[in-house]
């Protein structure tokens, strides 16, 4: 009996072992940094995009936005709906009215198809951004 609990108890410690070692060797691949993400120019200087997961064509890709503070995307609209919030800095949201709201980590935001809209990244620190659209990406500058 004494022998069966000892066995017991060295089993259950090098499982635990064996079960520790495999939860780091899962953080390590699949916990990314910003940093690491591969950025994309988006044709406007200041900022950069990256789709963080997901298929660009299906439109189920997820995508971040890095802006540099004081940079702003001038008013414009999507097909599709998206959600999106700040992971990084004071994101301004401006409505085709003109009506700006600075939103940081404590609120995200819902643009809505053809919505008017721009943005900038208000600074202090560089702005990074996460969008889910529901549908594909797409962006139109209206004249």
């Amino acid at each position: 009996m004494f022998m069966k609990k000892v066995m017991t108890g060295l089993f259950t410690a090098a499982a635990m072992v064996s079960f520790a070692a495999a939860a780091q060797a899962v953080d390590e691949k699949h916990t990314f940094n910003f940093d690491d993400v591969a950025w994309q120019e988006t044709g406007l200087e200041g900022a950069e995009m990256a789709v963080l997961w997901g298929k660009k064509e299906d439109g189920s890709a997820v995508y971040a936005f890095r802006i540099q503070p004081g940079v702003g995307i001038p008013p414009h609209t999507h097909s599709n709906d998206y959600w999106g919030m700040a992971i990084q800095g004071n994101w301004a949201h401006i409505d085709e009215e003109g009506r700006e709201v600075i939103t940081a980590q404590n609120a995200f935001v819902r643009i809505k198809a053809d919505d008017v809209h721009s943005d900038r990244c208000a600074g202090p620190e560089v702005c990074i951004n996460v969008l889910d659209f529901n549908g594909t990406r797409d962006i139109a500058f209206p004249q």
